[in-house]
């Protein structure tokens, strides 16, 4: 009898646990709709990158075009302001997957940027630069997130100071920031 009634504890336990969870991913899924609008501010860790330290900082608005699916513009500065100055503007998307956890969110993106560097290493040049993205939202609120994600940016010219000496087309690296989500 005590047999069945702790099996029977463990599964009302069980579903209760379901319940609770089902409901959190509900509620974070809910600035992922249509209609919704996110601004985020966002730096970068780049693995490429030699030399004096720089910094890389990324400010970004989207809208929620369909549920799960946002779009939107950004500006982008970058370097150490000695040897090289790295800005650009451009558009994103995002496709954001179910909840993993609670309050984990992966999705996939994409930037399109137009980018200029100003540099003493050569010539100045301005390029088009193709970015794809992985990564996590960390909701802390149903309208606030921790941005993770790991890129690789393609670019038409050299634009990247991966070593002391020269520029390269390309560049890798962590981005981590914060989304602030509203309607």
């Amino acid at each position: 009898m005590q047999r069945k009634s702790r099996k029977r504890r463990i599964v009302v336990l069980a579903f209760v646990m379901v319940l609770c969870v089902a409901s959190s991913v509900l509620a974070q899924d809910l600035m992922l709709k249509r209609g919704s609008q996110e601004l985020g501010l966002s730096g970068a860790f780049d693995f490429e990158h030699e030399g004096d330290p720089t910094i890389d900082f990324n400010v970004r608005y989207g809208y929620f075009i369909r549920n799960r699916l946002g779009v939107g513009g950004f500006a982008q500065i970058a370097g150490d302001f000695d040897n090289v100055f790295r800005y650009g503007v451009g558009g994103f998307g995002e496709y954001h997957f179910a909840a993993i956890m609670p309050s984990t969110v992966p999705y996939v993106g994409a930037d399109l940027e137009l980018a200029f560097v100003d540099t003493d290493l050569g010539e100045d040049n301005a390029a088009l630069v193709f970015s794809p993205r992985v990564g996590l939202k960390w909701f802390l609120r149903d309208y606030i997130a921790i941005d993770t994600n790991f890129f690789v940016a393609l670019a038409t010219d050299d634009l990247y100071q991966n070593d002391r000496d020269d520029l390269d087309a390309y560049d890798i690296g962590l981005r981590l920031g914060l989304r602030v989500f509203f309607r």
